[in-house]
C-alpha cells in the first residue's frame, strides 16, 4: 500500500491516521505520545474535549466541525469504552443573537431557553444535547485501535519536516499543532500559543454549562464524578506555572453561574483534585488544510484548531484525507 507518515500524535494526526490506516501503510512520528502526561508542550491530553460548534467559524470549517459531530455522536453509542458520552449542554451567550448560532440545527435537542433560566447578564440561552470525553482515556483508546490496524509510533524530535526526507512515505501529513510555528522549513508564523488553565474538581454536576463573552465560564463534566472548571485564554503565554488568583476567580465565576457544581451551592465546599495547564495551538486565519510541495515532499498540513481540536478532529481527518488521495492517485495535477 501506498505509505504516509504523520508528523504527531495529539487528537488531529491520531484522527487522520484513523481515517488514512483503511487504504494506507501509516506511521505516526512525534516527541509525545499518549500515554504521555507529563509534558505541557502538546494540548490534546490536557482539553476539556466536548463538542461545541465554534463562533466566527468559516463555511469550511463548518462543515469539517459537522462531519466530526458525526463520528463522535456514533461513538458514544458505539464504543462506549472510548469514554465519549452523550450529555446535554447548556450554551449561554452574552452578545450572540440566535441568527449567528449556525450550528442550531445540528445538535439534538436543540431549544432555546427561558428567561427565568438565564443567569445574569445572559441575553440567549441554548439547551442541547452534545459529547464528552475523557482525552487520557480517549488517546489511549484510539491509540490501541490504530496498533491494532497495523498503524506504527515512532518517538522521534524533528526540527523540520525536511528531517524526514528519505523516509520512504508517499506523503507527509503535518499535524504539529504549535510545533508548525518552529518547524524552520515549513514555519508558520500565524501560529498563535494561547494558554489556557482549568481545574479538575469532585462533583456529580451532570450537563455542560459553557458562558461565552467577558465572562468566558465553563463546567465539563467527565460523568464519573469529576469536571473540567475554566476558562480563560491567555494569548502567546507559555508559562506553565498556576495561577492562584485566576483559579479563585473561575471559582467565583463558575459559582455565579453553575452553583449546583458545589456541595450545597457553597464555594468552600468544592474539592480541587488538580490544577491543570495546557497550551492551544491556535492560528491566525483559522484551520490549515492544504497541500503543499516542499523539499521533494508531497505534504497536507492539518492544523490550527485552537481550543477546538476535538470539536475538528475527524472533520480535519476527512478534509486532510481527500487531499492524500489526491496526492497518490492525481499526482500530476497535484503537484501543479
Amino acid at each position: 500500500m501506498p505509505k504516509v507518515t504523520i508528523v504527531g500524535s495529539g487528537i488531529v494526526g491520531l484522527s487522520v491516521a484513523s481515517l488514512l490506516s483503511r487504504s494506507y501503510d501509516v506511521t505516526i512520528i512525534a516527541r509525545d505520545l499518549p500515554g504521555d502526561q507529563n509534558s505541557l508542550d502538546w494540548a490534546s491530553p490536557w482539553a476539556g474535549a466536548v463538542f461545541l460548534g465554534l463562533d466566527g467559524s468559516t463555511p469550511q470549517e463548518q462543515h469539517m466541525q459537522r462531519n466530526s459531530f458525526a463520528y463522535l455522536w456514533a461513538l458514544a453509542v458505539t464504543h462506549p469504552e472510548s469514554s465519549v458520552r452523550r450529555i446535554e449542554m447548556h450554551d449561554l451567550q452574552e452578545t450572540t443573537t440566535l441568527d449567528q448560532i449556525w450550528y442550531q440545527d445540528l445538535m439534538p435537542e436543540f431549544r432555546v431557553m427561558g428567561p427565568e433560566e438565564l443567569p445574569e447578564g445572559v441575553t440567549l440561552g441554548m439547551s442541547y444535547k452534545t459529547i464528552v470525553l475523557t482525552p487520557p482515556v480517549f488517546l489511549s483508546w484510539l491509540s490501541s485501535r490504530l496498533k491494532e490496524s497495523g498503524v506504527v509510533f515512532q518517538r522521534k524530535t524533528i526540527r523540520s519536516l525536511a528531517d524526514l526526507n528519505g523516509f520512504g512515505h508517499d506523503v507527509l501529513v503535518n499535524a504539529t499543532g504549535c510545533g508548525s510555528k518552529f518547524l524552520y522549513d515549513v514555519a508558520d508564523q500565524d501560529v498563535q500559543q494561547v494558554r489556557g488553565q482549568t481545574i479538575l474538581v469532585k462533583t456529580d454536576f451532570d450537563r455542560i454549562v459553557m458562558r461565552h463573552g467577558k465572562d468566558y465560564t465553563y463546567v465539563i463534566p467527565r460523568l464519573d464524578g469529576t469536571a473540567i472548571l475554566g476558562g480563560i485564554k491567555q494569548m502567546n503565554n507559555i508559562d506553565p506555572i498556576v495561577d492562584l488568583d485566576l483559579r479563585d476567580d473561575i471559582l467565583r465565576r463558575v459559582h455565579e453561574n453553575a452553583p449546583g457544581v458545589f456541595r450545597g451551592g457553597k464555594i468552600e465546599n468544592v474539592e480541587i483534585i488538580r490544577d491543570i495547564v495546557g497550551i492551544r495551538p491556535a492560528r491566525t486565519g483559522g484551520v490549515r488544510v492544504q497541500k503543499q510541495v516542499s523539499d521533494g515532499q508531497n505534504i497536507v498540513h492539518a492544523y490550527g484548531t485552537g481550543g477546538g481540536g476535538y470539536v475538528f478532529s475527524f472533520g480535519v481527518a476527512k478534509a486532510a484525507g481527500t487531499l492524500v488521495n489526491d496526492f497518490i492517485f492525481n499526482p500530476v495535477t497535484s503537484r501543479l
